[in-house]
């Protein structure tokens, strides 16, 4: 009886024992089920902060992954050549952000009025575009948060392949190249990637009433009497072309473009049988009118029997914010010049002093001097392209 009633206690303990170690195991597996569960929020939590990042597709079609908008605080363009004054306008004057460009970019900065609208862009580093090629080394010294740039597959990957988020910019637009829509393509873009609006608007609204007057005031022109336009784009001693813009500008303001089409190097021989009435030559070139009034272009060139040159009808772009050639914020202005020197007896009313002057005090609230006005209208000597 004793031995039953001791097997029975001992039972009882065993059994005890057991409750208890499963008990505790129960306890143990639940906190570490919960550990595991804070774990993997955590890890989530941690995930959901790193996705902070948005998508957004550039102009060159490319989907690019850029950080919250508020931490893109050092931008670097490369090869665009408008685009720092863009940027500058679409800031407001305010280039704090800009940590690099192109040295032609920088060139005509120190010779334009944007060096009074934005004078900190006179202190942008072009040190990572050296000789004529892209350091990626320097480039990374400056730690950009984002890189603008043009070009294609090539381009976007080499800055890819560094760990830079690239944003493409395009030159031309789906209806072709247009200065005024690329313009607004462009600050489109850098809407989306600093997700908050231009400082300067009401452009492309001129644009347009411009464009509006002008097409009215140039209607009655008849076909057989619209001026031959030459235009252009790039001339040295190596290359002579007309650059994408001229059918632009020439259609804008009533020309006939007698280079419509043409592509790569132009020859005097061409030129001859184009026969131009008046000739256009932009600021990526350092030729003036007197350098083909005076035969003094290239070697083996002769504009004498040229009848634009003949006449003196030979004009030079002007350098506002920026060269008036490719797309700019001063694009608009372009147009007014270019139609008033190619027809001047349908704008005589129309004084580009004053209308450069209203421009800039509405856009840019600027007060310009004769001085200033002159020197956007005459631009000097040295402000070509010399890369790219």
């Amino acid at each position: 009886m004793k031995k039953s009633l001791l097997l029975l206690a001992v039972g009882f303990v065993m059994l005890a024992t057991a409750a208890c170690q499963s008990s505790s195991n129960s306890t143990a597996s639940s906190k570490s089920e919960s550990a595991m569960t804070s774990t993997s929020e955590s890890e989530s939590s941690s995930k959901e902060a790193t996705k902070g990042t948005r998508i957004i597709k550039d102009q060159l079609g490319f989907d690019v992954e850029l950080p919250p908008a508020k931490d893109i605080k050092r931008i670097a363009i490369h090869k665009l050549l408008p685009l720092p004054s863009v940027y500058a306008v679409y800031k407001g004057g305010n280039v704090d952000g800009l940590i690099s460009m192109p040295p032609d970019s920088l060139n005509a900065a120190k010779n334009s009025i944007l060096a009074k609208y934005a004078p900190d862009i006179l202190n942008v580093s072009i040190d990572y575009y050296k000789g004529g090629e892209l350091n990626m080394e320097e480039l990374l010294k400056l730690k950009p948060d984002v890189v603008f740039y043009a070009g294609g597959e090539e381009e976007r990957q080499q800055f890819v392949n560094a760990g830079i988020p690239a944003v493409g910019f395009s030159t031309v637009t789906p209806n072709g190249p247009n200065t005024i829509e690329t313009l607004n393509a462009w600050i489109s873009l850098m809407e989306q990637v600093f997700e908050e609006g231009s400082k300067v608007t009401g452009i492309t609204e001129y644009a347009k009433e411009a464009q509006d007057e002008i097409n009215k005031r140039l209607a009655d022109i008849p076909e057989d009497q619209r001026k031959k336009v030459l235009m252009i784009g790039h001339y040295s001693s190596t290359n002579f072309t007309l650059g994408g813009f001229s059918d632009y500008w020439i259609s804008a303001t009533g020309g006939i473009n007698v280079g419509k089409g043409t592509q790569g190097n132009v020859n005097m021989e061409q030129v001859y049988s184009w026969a131009p009435d008046i000739m256009f030559i932009s600021t990526l070139s350092d030729f003036f009118p007197e350098d083909f009034y005076n035969n003094t272009t290239v070697e083996g060139a002769d504009w004498s029997g040229v009848p634009a040159v003949i006449n003196k009808q030979v004009y030079k772009f002007p350098l506002g914010m920026h060269r008036w050639w490719p797309p700019s914020t001063d694009a608009p202005l372009s147009l007014w010049w270019i139609a008033k020197t190619t027809y001047p007896e349908k704008f005589e009313d129309i004084n580009m002093d004053e209308k450069i002057k209203e421009y800039y005090k509405k856009f840019y609230g600027m007060d310009l001097t004769e001085e200033d006005v002159n020197s956007i209208l005459n631009p000097v000597k040295g402000v070509g392209r010399t890369y790219y």
